[in-house]
Formats: structure tokens, C-alpha cells, sequence
């Protein structure tokens, strides 16, 4: 049986396709110029730097952040493996705070107390399309003079307030790869969203090195577009060497330019992510409604006046409920844990870490208890009632 859900999606066309290997032949020129203008028209920033990744964004932004205000780096305890890999590519000292399990946001204390042992820049992170409450972030950041990155690489379609998530800190992070719900296969941008930080980013460009026409990352999307629909997604799902789903701690690679081909997709795929956004909320509504009030299961509240993009629906489970979000069935549906261990517990990361003796209870909790349900545009009515079905009998304790 080939049928299974991917658990996120990126829209993507032929039309998209076609504009990548147009870029990839001809040059794009063109091309990054209409997704600077784009990337103008959503987020309103001060400034743009394009990047091959969202890592390489977060990389040089920790690099502009802590030359503007040097210290330690304050990093969310439970997020995306790339985040550790742009702050040893950094090669800056950090902090860990921890984060509440109730909103996925920062535990107010221990972020506290990361600015007062010298923390002075902060990496925000908006998990999942969840958005962090910024405007209490900044209010503790005032005080220490403490420069805020923010992380909207999951964000898309995100809003806080009237203003989308990725324009409120001095520097946001997005990200093009494949599963961000806005993908040009791989790259991502590095946003200023000051006139002193935007001032900074020739700092930043500086370290960029060259373009790939991108070919490669072309052949890759296209395979893609072609096995994540849910008729077929079930054979790379059977691929072990794949490693679909697996959270991957990768090395820092040198920070360079996006490729052609992902310049010419993006001039495409950034004009659909409004549509997808929308989908995304309907759909996570729609579950949510059907999980109504079951007991052992909690979703994670956005701050008040926010709204997620929902690029997966987050759910913090019991003890007895999660196996039955870790069976074949869940998997066939697109249910998947989330990340596996907390950045305190990273093999390989930490020589840096500047407060080890603190322990990040609600991040291991949220690596032990957080699954993710898919809320894309490729769901059907069967598989959303699927959905709901499966989270509310395992609520049941249902066999």
C-alpha cells in the first residue's frame, strides 16, 4: 500500500518547477529580484539578505547579534537541531532557557535568569506555526538591552497582532527547505527589521560565498512534488535511508548564496503560502473541534491577539496516550513525535554551554510528550475524521 499522509506540505506546482529550471539555465537575476520585492511585501523589513538555508540566516544573525552586543547567546532548550548547528557555526557561547509545555513559549523565570547571567542576544523560536508572545520578550529584552533574533523558519503564515511573525524582532529568520510551507527546495532569508540592524547586513553579505545553478536541488524537489502527494508518500515512507521524519543534527557547512533554481521556484511557490496558511488554521480547527475537551491532551495557547500558521498541530499528550501516536496507524495518518531530545541533551552540543547545572524540565518534557498532526491542503475529509478519530480513542484508552 503506497497511500500515507505526509506530515507537512509545501505548495508547489509545475509552474514552479518550470520557473526553477528556467533560473537554472538563464540565471536569476530576475528571479531574486522578484523574491526580494515579495519577501518587501509580506514582512515590511529594512532590509533582506538571501541564504542557501534558514540555518545559514540564523548563523549570521547570531554573528551580527553578538558583535552588536557581545555575550552569550540565550537559546530555546527544545527546538529544531539546526538552530544548534547555526550556533556552532556561530561559534558563540550560549545559554539555554527553558520552555512552558502550555505554550511553547518561554518559561518567563528561566529566560530571566538567562539575562541576568549575561545572555544579550535571544533566538525566539515560533515552533510549528505557533507563535511565542514577542511583546513580553521585548519588555524583559528592554531592560537587559538584549538584541532579539527571531526564528519564523516554522512561521509561515503566522501573525502577531495585525504584523506577520518574522517582522517583529531586530533580525528574523525564514526558511525555504521543504517542509516550511513556503519551499524553493532550499534556501532561506536573513530580515532586518531595523535601520540599525538593516545597516548591518553588508556585514553579513560579506560572508556569503557563491551560487549553484542548483540543478540537484531541482531533481530533489521535483522527486518531491512527485512522492509527497498521498497517494505515493507511503513508498519513501518504506525508504529507511530516506530517514523521513528523523531530527537530524547536521555540521555546519561555510554560508552561501541560495541557487538559481531555488531563487526561480521561490518567485512561484511565495505567492501560495497566503492560501496554504488558511487551509492549514481550517483544517487544525477541524480537528481540534472533533478532539474537543478529551482528557490527557493539551494544545499549546498562542498569545493573546495571535494567530498560528498551524504548519503542524501540536499536541502534548499522557503517558498512556502516546503510544498510540507512535503506531504504524498514526504514522500512515502523518503523525510524528517531534524532536526527540532537548538541546541540553544533544550529543555533540554543549562545550559552549554556559549554565549546564540548570536542568530544562519543560523541554525534556515536550521531547518525550509533544507529537505533531498534519493540518496541510492535501487532507480529505476521510483523513481529517481519520484524524480526530485516532486522537479521541486513544483519549478513550481505546484498542
Amino acid at each position: 500500500m503506497l497511500s500515507a499522509q505526509p506530515p507537512v506540505h509545501s505548495p508547489l506546482g509545475v509552474a514552479a518547477l518550470l520557473a526553477g529550471a528556467r533560473a537554472a539555465v538563464a540565471g536569476s537575476r530576475t528571479a531574486r529580484g522578484r523574491v526580494e520585492r515579495l519577501l518587501e511585501e509580506l514582512y515590511q523589513p529594512k532590509g533582506v539578505l538571501l541564504t542557501d538555508s534558514g540555518t545559514t540566516a540564523l548563523h549570521l544573525a547570531l554573528r551580527l547579534g553578538v558583535a552588536e552586543r557581545p555575550g552569550p547567546v540565550a537559546l530555546p532548550a527544545y527546538c529544531c537541531y539546526d538552530v544548534a548547528t547555526a550556533a556552532d557555526a556561530a561559534r558563540t557561547d550560549f545559554i539555554l532557557y527553558d520552555l512552558d509545555p502550555a505554550t511553547l513559549g518561554p518559561d518567563w523565570t528561566s529566560l530571566r535568569r538567562a539575562f541576568d547571567q549575561g545572555a544579550r542576544v535571544v533566538v525566539a523560536v515560533h515552533l510549528y506555526g505557533i507563535p511565542v508572545d514577542l511583546s513580553a520578550i521585548h519588555g524583559l529584552a528592554g531592560e537587559a538591552g538584549v538584541v532579539i533574533v527571531e526564528d519564523a523558519a516554522q512561521a509561515a503564515g503566522a501573525r502577531l497582532g495585525c504584523m506577520p511573525a518574522g517582522s517583529v524582532g531586530q533580525y528574523a529568520v525564514l526558511s525555504f527547505g521543504r517542509g516550511k510551507g513556503i519551499t524553493g527546495g532550499r534556501g532561506g532569508a536573513l530580515l532586518a527589521n531595523t535601520v540599525e540592524a538593516a545597516e548591518r547586513l553588508a556585514v553579513a553579505a560579506a560572508m556569503i560565498g557563491g551560487q549553484s545553478s542548483g540543478g540537484r536541488d531541482l531533481a530533489i524537489l521535483a522527486a518531491q512534488w512527485v512522492l509527497g502527494r498521498p497517494s505515493l508518500y507511503g513508498l519513501p515512507l518504506r525508504m529507511p535511508f530516506l530517514r523521513l521524519g528523523e531530527t537530524i543534527y547536521r555540521a555546519p557547512e561555510p554560508p552561501r548564496a541560495p541557487s538559481n533554481a531555488a531563487l526561480g521556484t521561490l518567485t512561484r511557490t511565495l505567492t501560495l503560502a497566503s492560501a496554504e496558511a488558511e487551509r492549514r488554521r481550517s483544517n487544525a480547527g477541524r480537528i481540534l473541534a472533533q478532539i474537543g475537551e478529551q482528557p490527557g491532551i493539551a494544545t499549546p495557547r498562542p498569545p493573546v491577539g495571535a494567530v498560528p500558521g498551524f504548519l503542524r498541530l501540536p499536541v502534548v499528550v499522557g503517558s498512556t496516550i502516546a503510544p498510540a501516536l507512535r503506531s504504524g496507524l498514526a504514522r500512515q495518518l502523518g503523525v510524528w513525535p517531534g524532536y526527540p531530545q532537548s538541546l541540553a541533551d544533544l550529543p555533540g552540543f554543549g562545550s559552549r554551554r554556559l549554565d549546564a547545572a540548570q536542568q530544562p524540565s519543560g523541554a525534556r518534557l515536550l521531547a518525550d510528550q509533544l507529537f505533531t498532526l498534519p493540518t496541510h491542503s492535501l487532507l480529505d475529509e476521510a483523513r481529517l475524521h481519520d484524524l480526530g478519530e485516532l486522537v479521541a480513542r486513544a483519549c478513550r484508552g481505546d484498542r
